[in-house]
């Protein structure tokens, strides 16, 4: 089945996809326009099992999800009893002083990183990644730390883009609307600093 996701912004391009694959669809191709859709579909077809491949088709990029079983990964539904995630969704914690909220979110990343309870993910949006670009070292690597430790960290690419600084990201994975809502339905509960 070849779908048609030209022009369209992820995470439209990753739902189409899923869908396809959620119906136990065997030969799944998607046609995007560039390297956004084309990492953030990978991530998916990593998820079920089926490695992607990539091929130009003009001007745009055919992704093509290699051969599976219909099977669809626990991991592509799954809800963990108990776990928590950490949102941003700005690059400091509470209102008023810019200062003072970026040294608050950089004291909280550093106190998940030394819990024995960490957060199953770190999610960051709209001016929260600019966490993510070293504006503040010890953040990168208290992230690093929790990443080691079994965090994921997934930092939205529209974002980066948005504000112009996706190629300065140092830390997580970028990703999309898509992988974010659903790591936030997959915990127990989201908590917004």
């Amino acid at each position: 089945m070849r779908l048609d996701a030209g022009g369209k912004a992820c995470p439209i391009p990753v739902i189409m996809a899923k869908k396809e694959l959620d119906a136990g669809a065997a030969d799944v191709e998607i046609i995007v326009d560039g390297q956004t859709q084309i990492d953030n579909l990978t991530r998916l077809g990593n998820t079920y099992g089926r490695p992607v491949t990539v091929e130009p088709c003009g001007e745009k990029f055919l992704v093509k999800f290699a051969d599976g079983d219909g099977t669809i990964p626990e991991a592509a539904h799954g809800y963990n009893e108990g776990s928590y995630a950490v949102f941003f969704n700005k690059a400091r914690v509470g209102t008023g002083s810019d200062e003072l909220g970026q040294n608050l979110a950089k004291m909280a990343i550093y106190t998940l990183s030394e819990s024995d309870k960490i957060p199953s993910y770190i999610l960051f949006m709209n001016d929260g990644v600019k966490l993510t670009t070293g504006i503040e070292p010890q953040i990168v690597d208290n992230l690093n730390t929790l990443i080691a430790k079994g965090t994921k960290v997934l930092v939205c690419g529209t974002c980066l883009n948005y504000f112009g600084i996706k190629d300065d990201c140092k830390v997580g994975t970028v990703s999309n609307m898509y992988d974010i809502l659903s790591a936030m339905q997959e915990v127990s509960k989201v908590i917004t600093l």
